[in-house]
């Protein structure tokens, strides 16, 4: 290797005109250098490992080719004098350079457009889901309901027709399904429209024990929802009255404990005579909840919906007027 080394030394550093040539064991030309010349081969002769942009040896094709496989051209070659022309070895060095700076950028620049790109998507599917969002008078397809007490199910029918989809739907009777076979002419359709589209559809559901179902009572919901809450007690002495309230109130005990921190309980009632004594209202605050809104319930904002007494008969009975009370957890503003 020192051989070679010595030979490749010779061949890089030029004779001066007036020195004689000497011979070597491998009879290859050099040069005896001044002392001026010394300094000028100290200031241009270069570190051939560092510069790999310079062609070294005539014929090599590329920098990982080994000296010793041109040693026999070293040897015997009669044109032994290599030119290295380091200014154009810098130019180049410093086009690479350059070519590689912007081959930089433009691999960083190429890595961005793919996120600009994601996020373009991203934005792209949120506005679809927001869109797709289906509103039927208080509630939306994004909300997770639960009703209770449902009758024939035809409330809990005309959300899930509204919305095109019943999978954030829970809906639950009092009563068995024999019992709403019995009584409720169009319940099978309904129950059908539910579970077609992806609804849970509950029996022997009670209100005031639900936090302790095995299922219900395990989830967690944005609405929970009770149309026209009855105890079956039809007098008006202070008796049946307490009857109705102790409904409610258990109602509400159960509803605190599933619904989201956000969420909403909503009970609509008769809004007249006998259902005044109720005083709803109260109850709600009593066990901590927020009144935050009283509206018009409007039956004719539900197409599908019927109204029907819990205990027995087809017969649609009228809910005019009615008020639906909401309450939340916290205060927060009506909406």
């Amino acid at each position: 290797m020192g051989q070679i080394l010595s030979n490749l030394w010779r061949k890089i550093c030029p004779k001066p005109k007036n020195e004689a040539l000497k011979s070597d064991n491998h009879k290859a030309n050099y040069q005896k250098l001044s002392h001026n010349d010394e300094n000028q081969r100290q200031s241009h002769c270069i570190n051939i490992s560092d510069h790999h942009d310079v062609q070294l040896i005539s014929g090599c094709s590329s920098p990982n080719e080994t000296i010793e496989s041109h040693e026999n051209n070293l040897d015997h070659s009669n044109n032994s004098n290599i030119v290295v022309d380091l200014s154009s070895g810098y130019e180049e060095h410093a086009k690479k350079k350059k070519t590689f700076k912007e081959q930089l950028l433009k691999d960083h620049v190429d890595q961005v457009i793919p996120e600009a790109v994601l996020v373009k998507n991203v934005t792209t599917t949120i506005s679809h889901v927001v869109s797709s969002v289906k509103k039927i008078g208080q509630y939306n397809s994004a909300q997770r309901i639960l009703l209770v007490g449902e009758g024939d199910f035809s409330f809990s029918a005309c959300l899930a027709v509204a919305f095109g989809t019943a999978t954030n739907i829970t809906a639950t009777s009092l009563n068995s399904e024999d019992f709403l076979i019995k009584n409720y002419g169009k319940f099978i359709s309904n129950k059908v429209e539910l579970v077609t589209r992806g609804s849970t559809v509950l029996h022997d559901v009670d209100a005031m024990k639900m936090a302790k179902h095995p299922l219900v009572g395990s989830l967690v919901f944005d609405r929970i929802i009770y149309n026209f809450p009855h105890s079956g007690k039809f007098g008006k002495d202070d008796d049946d009255i307490r009857t109705h309230k102790k409904l409610v109130r258990g109602f509400i005990r159960n509803a605190k404990k599933m619904i989201n921190e956000d969420g909403e309980i909503h009970i609509t009632s008769k809004s007249n005579g006998i259902y005044l004594k109720w005083d709803i209202p109260k109850i709600g605050v009593d066990q901590g909840l927020n009144l935050i809104q009283e509206i018009k319930f409007k039956a004719s904002k539900y197409p599908g919906y019927h109204t029907k007494y819990g205990f027995g008969g087809d017969k649609d009975f009228d809910c005019n007027p009615s008020k639906t009370y909401k309450f939340a957890l916290s205060s927060k503003s009506n909406v």
